[in-house]
C-alpha cells in the first residue's frame, strides 16, 4: 500500500482494523490489507473523494464521517458501501462562509448524540451541525477574523472530545490546544 499524505486515522474496535485517510490518493484505506473503502478517484461526485483530511469512524453506523477538504464539504461513508451522503458543507465543490457552507474543513467529530463537529480552517471557526441538519452554528472562533487571541481562532485543525463532552481543538500556526467547555 503506497501512501501519499496520510493525514486522518481511526480504528475499528470490533474488528481491530485501521483505517487511514491517504489524502493525496483521494481515497480512505484499510490496515493492514491495503483495501480501498472509499472514494479512489478525486472528484466531487458522491462515490469520490477530494483530499479526505479529517477521519471519524461512528462504531454505531459503521460509517465513516469524512471531511472533503477540496469538496468543503462532510459526508458519511457507510464501511462496504459505494458511495457517500452528504452531512455538512457544500455541495459539487462550493464554498463559502454562512450558516450552511464550509471553506476547507479539516478536523470531525460526532458526539455520541449524533451531533457534528468540523474544525472550518480557513473561515477560522468551529461549526457546531445538530443530528440531521445542514445549517450549522459558530461555536469557537468568529467567521473570516483569524488570530491568535481569544476570542478568534488562527488555524483549527483537530479536534477532540471528552467524556463530559468539553472539546479540545489544536491550532499548529499558533502552537496551542485550546479547550471549550460543554456547549
Amino acid at each position: 500500500m503506497q501512501l501519499d499524505y496520510p493525514t486522518g486515522i481511526v480504528r475499528d474496535s470490533s474488528s481491530n482494523t485501521l483505517y487511514i485517510a491517504d489524502s493525496y490518493n483521494h481515497r480512505i484505506v484499510s490496515y493492514p490489507s491495503g483495501n480501498i473503502v472509499a472514494g479512489g478517484t478525486f472528484g466531487f461526485a458522491n462515490n469520490q473523494l477530494s483530499r479526505p483530511i479529517g477521519l471519524f469512524y461512528d462504531s454505531f453506523s459503521k460509517s465513516f464521517i469524512i471531511s472533503n477538504y477540496l469538496s468543503h464539504n462532510v459526508v458519511q461513508w457507510p464501511l462496504d458501501a459505494s458511495s457517500w451522503t452528504h452531512m455538512a458543507g457544500g455541495i459539487n465543490g462550493s464554498n463559502g462562509n454562512t450558516s450552511t457552507l464550509l471553506l476547507n474543513p479539516i478536523g470531525v467529530i460526532v458526539d455520541p448524540m449524533g451531533n457534528l463537529y468540523v474544525a472550518d480552517i480557513n473561515n477560522y471557526r468551529i461549526q457546531f451541525f445538530s443530528q440531521g441538519q445542514k445549517e450549522g452554528q459558530t461555536i469557537a472562533g468568529v467567521t473570516g477574523i483569524s488570530s491568535s487571541t481569544a476570542p478568534y481562532l488562527r488555524s483549527p485543525r483537530f479536534l477532540a472530545l471528552d467524556n463530559q463532552l468539553n472539546l479540545y481543538i489544536s491550532e499548529i500556526n499558533s502552537n496551542r490546544i485550546l479547550k471549550f467547555l460543554r456547549y
